[in-house]
């Protein structure tokens, strides 16, 4: 839950927080995100020059009304236990078998080393937050448990790694470039389980995280510190 004193670093106004990449031009990007490009040239936080707008590669930039497309569908919830997974149902980075091993602290930590959106807030839309992340940043386990998908998946998510963590809770990372664990594996809270990326669905760069509890969603607002 949101305390007193917490610093929240989020975008300025509504929008996406992209990270300019090579190729890119604002006409492009703001096509991308169904925003006009006007609005791109003149929002002051992205200091640009009117008469001649160059961006660098790796520059985050503001799309002022700019947003990602939605998912339609969701991963399922995977939980931990002996008999494992169908594959062809879940996909390819689903468990033999996920039995036994860690259990959550019952708290979590940042998934991430910073704590900005990238676009997309949590909403009924969107059942998780989207953190803007360089391509290659480490991800962490939010908290102790077991991995019960890494790999892989459809729907959009790119390369996924879902934690159980068996209090009811499962966490959910997608987008990622690279995961550092395997299926079935204990894995304990802060350790690194893969890198930042953009694979699936994706118009750049984040980490999408979502967290469950007891097959629901949860705000992870609600329970990050």
């Amino acid at each position: 839950m949101i305390s007193i004193g917490q610093e929240l670093i989020i975008p300025p106004t509504d929008g996406v927080l992209y990270k300019w990449k090579e190729g890119d031009t604002i006409e492009k990007i703001a096509a991308t995100f169904k925003a006009d490009p006007h609005d791109i040239l003149l929002y002051p936080g992205n200091k640009l020059d009117l008469a001649n707008p160059v961006i660098e590669p790796g520059t985050y930039v503001m799309i002022p009304g700019g947003s990602r497309e939605f998912r339609t569908w969701v991963v399922p919830t995977i939980p931990r236990g002996p008999a494992g997974v169908n594959k062809s149902i879940y996909g390819p980075g689903a468990c033999d078998t996920s039995a036994g091993g860690a259990f959550g602290t019952g708290t979590f930590v940042w998934p991430t080393r910073n704590r900005v959106l990238s676009g997309n807030d949590y909403w009924p839309g969107h059942l998780a937050i989207d953190i803007a992340a360089y391509t290659g940043d480490p991800i962490y386990a939010a908290d102790s448990g077991v991995v019960v998908y890494a790999g892989p998946v459809g729907g959009g998510y790119g390369n996924m790694v879902m934690i159980d963590h068996g209090n009811g809770y499962q966490t959910l990372y997608a987008h990622l470039s690279a995961w550092n664990v395997r299926c079935g594996a204990s894995v304990s809270q802060g350790q690194v389980i893969g890198q930042a990326g953009s694979t699936g669905r994706s118009t750049g760069p984040h980490l999408h995280f979502e967290v469950r509890y007891l097959g629901g969603f949860v705000n992870p607002w609600y329970v990050l510190p």
